[in-house]
């Protein structure tokens, strides 16, 4: 392979990547400025998963019940928290991709995009994760609740965890 075809095949690496970088960006913050433009319904979600008032009929939580966040102040707090989340996500992972960007135009960046992307992954991990599989899902029931979005965490986090395996890889030079 030629300097120059090893360059192309590294560029189009490089778009590539910064590609899924900046779907995860743009997808990041869609979801969050949807929670700010259309505060209400999302609100909804996040004050009955805290509340567990709506866990199903068939589910005798009754112990797991003491568990929960009936307090606005504390549920909007909490509301706030994912929102921030998945801004920190949206900007840093389209930061990231806009880097990887300028490293596919022969510009340099790549490795700051790569670590712009994978602090903008933590901010899924700790949003979609964390917070709705570990913290809504087992301390507050949510897998119980008629407001369970844990399969939604799920798939979001599975995409944004393949996609830092691969982002994170050096590329193939030959």
């Amino acid at each position: 392979m030629t300097i120059e075809q090893l360059n192309i095949h590294l560029r189009i690496q490089y778009l590539c990547k910064a590609a899924l970088a900046l779907s995860i960006g743009v997808f990041g913050l869609l979801v969050a400025s949807g929670n700010l433009i259309d505060y209400d319904s999302n609100w909804q979600f996040v004050r009955h998963v805290l509340a567990m008032d709506a866990l199903e009929p068939w589910f005798d939580g009754a112990a797991l019940q003491s568990r929960a966040v009936s307090d606005p102040f504390w549920q909007r707090l909490g509301y706030a928290a994912i929102i921030a989340g998945e801004t920190a996500c949206g900007l840093l992972c389209a930061a990231g991709g806009l880097l990887m960007l300028k490293a596919a135009s022969g510009r340099g960046g790549l490795a700051w995009g790569k670590s712009l992307f994978t602090l903008g992954a933590l901010a899924a991990i700790l949003v979609w994760y964390f917070g709705f599989a570990v913290v809504g899902g087992e301390y507050f029931a949510m897998w119980a609740s008629k407001w369970n979005g844990q399969m939604k965490a799920y798939a979001f986090i599975g995409f944004i965890l393949l996609s830092l395996v691969y982002i994170r890889q050096a590329e193939q030079r030959d």
